[in-house]
């Protein structure tokens, strides 16, 4: 039987897409009823029933709280709502993290310097190694976001050609993840492809976010994947390196509760330490504003996180323990 989903408004009815009172530095609590209001709509977010719509609700409120006193703390508004702002973040977690390091091997292969100083700054997007900002949607398939972003990007530097869309849910089917909360690894991604003897265009196997039998059609296989590997770099620095010298890195980060609340393109400093990797994007350049040094980084949240899907974190600092995890691919 079919369930009718209720659209379910707290407060008064909002008429317009005006969006002022989310876009605030700072959010007035007794407005709340009007600003989830206006998230209701901007994000087209619907629920059951009127009690779930009032838990969601509650939730929002709270996580307005957590964004006015980190914003506070910090010398910069770069915490605000987004689509994700109506969910305590172990729900968040469930959904969109998924990044295992429970199997995480030993066996990086050390990274070894060009030799060659790495340029001051560096984006790749800027040479068309870099897709559009895609979104893993409730699913925590992250790992093969960013294992298909690195694949995307060693193809198009080795080609000298734009990147062009590879299908993320040929990634995830064929992995070992068992279903959208076990979590995986890229590398693991580039050793399952190479069996399958490469990887699909998104067009031709589209995403999901839900774990399938694996379908790989060989007679339509766009880039050839060879291989991949665990990179150990040694710190920042070699970080720094090896993203100037490969391209566009698959990478883990420790997501938490701050970077879920995370909008704008300012560097982001977190204020508090988080130091175990559960999150897997794609590293695609570092530069410097303001004096702060930053890493540039490709989520898979979608467009309404940070800035148009990407973010910029402070360098220097191994900060979300970025560097804790390096690997790419190879192809033909």
């Amino acid at each position: 039987m079919l369930r009718v989903l209720y659209l379910v408004l707290i407060a008064t009815e909002v008429l317009t897409s005006d969006y002022t009172l989310l876009n605030a530095d700072y959010y007035n609590l007794d407005q709340a009823g009007e600003i989830f209001d206006q998230f209701l709509i901007k994000y087209n977010k619907k629920y059951e029933d009127r009690i779930t719509a009032t838990k969601r609700f509650e939730t929002f409120k709270e996580n307005l709280k957590k964004i006015n006193e980190w914003n506070k703390e910090g010398d910069t508004t770069i915490h605000g709502v987004n689509e994700f702002t109506d969910m305590t973040f172990d729900e968040f977690s469930k959904c969109y993290l998924g990044f295992n390091g429970k199997l995480v091997s030993k066996d990086a292969v050390k990274y070894e310097p060009s030799g060659i100083e790495a340029p001051a700054s560096m984006d790749w997007r800027s040479y068309g190694y870099v897709t559009e900002v895609k979104s893993q949607q409730s699913c925590g398939s992250c790992f093969a976001f960013s294992a298909i972003g690195n694949i995307e990007g060693q193809y198009a530097k080795a080609h000298g050609a734009r990147a062009f869309s590879l299908s993320n849910q040929q990634a995830f089917d064929c992995s070992s993840a068992a279903n959208c909360e076990t979590g995986g690894l890229p590398h693991e991604v580039f050793q399952a492809l190479t069996t399958q003897g490469g990887s699909m265009r998104e067009q031709d196997y589209p995403y999901e976010a839900v774990k399938g039998q694996c379908r790989t059609d060989r007679s339509k296989i766009a880039v050839k994947v060879t291989g991949g590997q665990q990179l150990g770099v040694a710190g920042e620095d070699g970080l720094k390196d090896a993203v100037a010298s490969y391209g566009p890195l698959s990478i883990a980060i420790c997501a938490d509760a701050e970077l879920q609340t995370l909008r704008g393109g300012q560097v982001y400093k977190p204020k508090q330490p988080c130091n175990t990797a559960n999150h897997a994007v794609l590293l695609v350049g570092y530069g410097n504003e303001g004096g702060a040094d930053f890493w540039l980084i490709k989520n898979s949240w979608g467009y309404s996180f940070g800035d148009q899907g990407y973010f910029r974190l402070i360098r220097g600092q191994m900060a979300l323990a970025v560097g804790s995890y390096v690997a790419t691919s190879t192809v033909g």
